[in-house]
């Protein structure tokens, strides 16, 4: 770019978006408007003093340093580029955000750049609050992920354990009775204790269902298995489940996240899919572990899978995001649904 006088001082001396012009060797600034000046707080004399490294904080010379290298080798093209937000500072040591542009120019047949900038302090800052914000929400739904899991392990035992074993004494104590008892009573006691068989039975499945045992004591791929089995008895729905050779090495809150992954999708597939076949695989590399679990039913409409009351679905990708893994749902309409889940294994976990 090669400015002409009239062209510098309206474009230059007039921008109200601050601009300056620096050599290409040392760095130092040759010219700077008046709207940078108030930005930085310098007076022109005291910035002249100055070079671009002197306007950056320390954490920003290397990145700054490679930048000007880059720049530097290339031939002179017109148009500004962008180099996006970077981090100055002012006279009083106060930090400033600047969306930065910029181009090779000759001033007067001198090689300098010059840079555009605008402040974009108070929308960095929303963004840094917004990140923040994500960051405890994700913080605070891994928590509760986590607990819900510990309830669910608890109530599972206790369910067991407690009402069922209260139950079986029952089923004892009814037993004992109908050798002593009346044979006019015979047919009541026999019509209770068949009712407490089902509601052993009924407290088996509950338990189960909060927190399969075959999770905890037999690993992921058995577990998959048996919800497959499950899912099968209980709907009819055909489901056929393909492991992966091995048994792939998943911390406890990975193992339980696909599982609930499954079990959801499961769900979905038996309430509105209108399916009949599923198939569920796992297969597992050495550097991530995929989740698929495909149906042959009606297809996932886009505006279910935007419905914010669409809490199963929501569930599925907080779970995915607290092992900060990758879930996709591919579908369309008639040929059935598609989600995918993404593990990917970290060095420790490859190791494993």
């Amino acid at each position: 770019m090669d400015l002409g006088k009239a062209e510098y001082e309206l474009m230059f001396r007039q921008s109200p978006l601050p601009m300056w012009i620096h050599d290409l060797d040392t760095f130092h600034f040759i010219d700077i408007n008046q709207a940078a000046l108030a930005e930085f707080g310098y007076s022109r004399e005291e910035i002249r003093t100055l070079t671009l490294f002197d306007i950056r904080p320390a954490s920003e010379h290397l990145r700054l340093r490679a930048l000007l290298e880059r720049l530097c080798a290339r031939p002179l093209v017109p148009g500004l580029d962008s180099f996006g937000v970077w981090v100055y500072l002012t006279s009083d040591g106060s930090l400033i955000d600047l969306e930065i542009r910029g181009t090779n120019a000759q001033i007067g047949g001198q090689p300098a750049r010059l840079v555009v900038a605008r402040n974009v302090t108070e929308s960095q800052a929303a963004n840094y609050a917004i990140r923040d914000s994500e960051a405890r929400y994700r913080a605070l739904a891994r928590r509760l992920q986590t607990v819900r899991e510990e309830e669910r392990v608890e109530l599972s035992r206790t369910i067991h354990d407690e009402l069922g074993q209260s139950l079986t004494a029952l089923k004892i104590d009814l037993s004992m009775i109908s050798k002593r008892s009346d044979p006019a009573l015979q047919e009541r006691i026999d019509a209770s204790a068949a009712a407490v068989d089902r509601m052993i039975q009924q407290v088996r499945n509950i338990a189960t269902e909060l927190r399969p045992g075959v999770l905890d004591h037999l690993g992921l791929v058995a577990a998959l298995e048996w919800q497959a089995r499950e899912f099968t008895r209980r709907t009819a729905i055909e489901c056929q489940f393909t492991p992966p050779a091995d048994e792939p090495a998943l911390s406890q809150d990975q193992a339980v996240s696909l599982f609930r992954i499954l079990q959801e999708s499961l769900t979905n597939v038996a309430r509105h899919a209108k399916a009949s076949h599923v198939t569920v695989s796992l297969l597992a590399g050495l550097e991530n572990v995929r989740l698929i679990i495909e149906d042959d039913g009606i297809g996932l409409s886009e505006a279910r899978r935007r419905d914010h009351a669409s809490l199963g679905l929501i569930g599925m990708e907080e779970r995915a995001r607290f092992i900060e893994a990758q879930l996709s749902i591919q579908s369309r309409a008639g040929r059935g649904t598609c989600v995918i889940v993404d593990l990917p294994l970290k060095e420790a976990e490859v190791s494993v």
